[in-house]
């Protein structure tokens, strides 16, 4: 079976544990950055080895695949020597802290071409993604005029919430990589265009968080995110990203066109001709591992079903994947927002 050793003890351990051995890979090495809480959470997953260094997770024979899931300002450190020591990459988003960072990203995923170099966009491997990207390139609701995605979360509305790696820019924390990057990404598959201007604001509501000992700590990453992009071919689109709603609503992409719309919502694909939506959800072509729900844990089964099939011969079956030359542009347009335009 193929090896995959992740680095991160959070998403990575919480959702590409089980999702990936739901896929039919092996998750044979766990890496973090605390000895203990690694040993713990290792323990707990049944993953037999474990470590607090991820070079050592590297040198791991066993190991065919990484997934990099740590804080943004690790990645290009990590992917380059993964990519050194001859292993697949699959990379968190956002890519990179800037574009240069991004750029040396793909320069290493370029001089090692035999090996996968990918951005974990895993929402490009959904169905409800791939049917709506197909039937926008067939024309099926004329050519498209703009578009809208919207994702607001409560999930750091408290401002009791412990200050982490989330709440520091200089580690990469923050609402618009964390999820603008997703956004961009989802815009730029759906249309199958190029983001040729980009601006927006950041916004930082809840200003200092308690660190481990209680203290008040101040928190530099942005909280709240929106923007307004425009695509090469013309197509305009508008994001927003905020985690400090005082509620949860589903994640929306909608896509206007001149003939009709579509929208992807709650895991739903609906379309409109004019008129009311309606539901053209395709159904999932995959069994979902107990405790799999929503879109990014169960677009990360179906990825690993398409990395399987892609290191057992199927080079067709990562034709969705985000490489490294999308991180990078994906990047161009966070580091235009973040400059204001």
């Amino acid at each position: 079976m193929t090896g995959i050793g992740i680095i991160g003890t959070g998403w990575g351990a919480r959702v590409q544990v089980p999702a990936f051995r739901g896929a039919g890979l092996e998750v044979v090495a766990l890496a973090g950055s605390q000895a203990d809480k690694t040993a713990r959470i290792a323990g707990e997953l049944g993953v037999a080895w474990h470590t607090a260094s991820w070079r050592a997770l590297l040198e791991r024979p066993d190991v065919d695949v990484v997934s990099i899931v740590t804080p943004p300002g690790l990645h290009r450190e990590i992917a380059a020597a993964a990519l050194e020591a001859g292993r697949h990459v699959l990379c968190e988003k956002p890519t990179a802290m800037d574009v240069a960072e991004a750029e040396a990203m793909l320069a290493a995923a370029e001089a090692h071409p035999a090996q996968l170099a990918m951005i974990d966009h895993e929402l490009r491997f959904l169905p409800a993604l791939r049917l709506a990207r197909s039937l926008i390139a067939r024309g099926e609701i004329g050519a498209v005029r703009h578009a809208e995605i919207r994702s607001l979360s409560s999930s750091r509305s408290d401002p009791r919430r412990a200050w982490s790696w989330w709440s520091d820019a200089s580690q990469g924390g923050g609402v618009l990589g964390a999820i603008g990057s997703h956004q961009i990404d989802t815009l730029r598959y759906l249309l199958s265009d190029e983001v040729a201007v980009a601006s927006g604001i950041t916004h930082t509501f809840i200003a200092e968080r308690p660190d481990d000992s209680g203290r008040p700590r101040p928190v530099t990453a942005d909280d709240y995110a929106a923007a307004s992009l425009r695509f090469v071919g013309g197509a305009t689109a508008t994001i927003m990203a905020s985690v400090v709603a005082p509620h949860d609503e589903p994640n929306s992409a909608t896509v206007y066109g001149v003939e009709g719309a579509l929208r992807f919502v709650g895991g739903r694909l609906l379309r409109s001709a004019g008129g009311a939506f309606a539901d053209i959800t395709p159904e999932h072509g995959v069994d979902f591992p107990e405790g799999i729900s929503g879109d990014f844990p169960q677009g990360t089964v179906y990825l690993g079903v398409a990395l399987k099939a892609a290191l057992a011969g199927d080079a067709a079956a990562l034709a969705p994947a985000a490489t490294f030359a999308d991180g990078l542009a994906v990047q161009r347009a966070l580091d235009a927002i973040r400059a204001g335009g």
